[in-house]
């Protein structure tokens, strides 16, 4: 008739030893710009359908988008440097300004009853300058801004205590410090 142990030595040592290097290799550049783009497309469809559907430009969605681009590098890329935060960013930025052309697009396309492709393939050099000029207000360039930021702060993979002890074993062991 004895109880459990409740207090063991297992539960002390650690579960598993990590190396620097692995997790150093465990980083994809190439997959966080996959799934940054893949934010990208399915970010701007979404923003376009819904101010369709509403009939109002929301740019506060750009923060919204900003945290699923984020979400979206950090997972995919499982990067922990600035290149993922800078990955997210641009990504982000990108995702602004194409969702706001893709609306204006959208309801210029029902102003003159063609379809949205006709107005994007019929695109020039003047399309683009009297977008920049009518449609994009210091409101757009300000939201961009703050969700390249709300993005890069989310696109960076947060390492637990086992990482970062060996990420440091490793960097000590390579330039000999102590």
């Amino acid at each position: 008739m004895r109880l459990n142990q409740k207090h063991s030595r297992s539960l002390y040592e650690p579960k598993q030893k990590l190396d620097g290097r692995a997790v150093i290799t465990s980083q994809s550049i190439s997959i966080a710009v996959y799934a940054a783009l893949l934010g990208v497309a399915a970010c701007t469809v979404a923003w376009m359908l819904t101010a369709s559907l509403f009939q109002r430009v929301f740019p506060w969605f750009v923060l919204g988008e900003s945290i699923v681009i984020g979400l979206l590098v950090r997972y995919g890329g499982r990067g922990f440097d600035w290149r993922f935060s800078l990955i997210a960013a641009i990504a982000t930025v990108v995702s602004a300004y194409c969702g706001n052309f893709l609306i204006a697009a959208d309801s210029a396309a029902n102003a003159l009853q063609v379809s949205l492709w006709q107005v994007v393939l019929n695109m020039s050099e003047w399309t683009m300058s009297t977008y920049f000029d009518e449609d994009v207000s210091s409101v757009d360039h300000i939201y961009a801004a703050y969700g390249a930021a709300v993005s890069a702060f989310f696109a960076r993979r947060r390492l637990s205590r086992a990482e970062v002890h060996a990420l440091r074993t490793m960097d000590e062991a390579e330039n000999g410090r102590r």
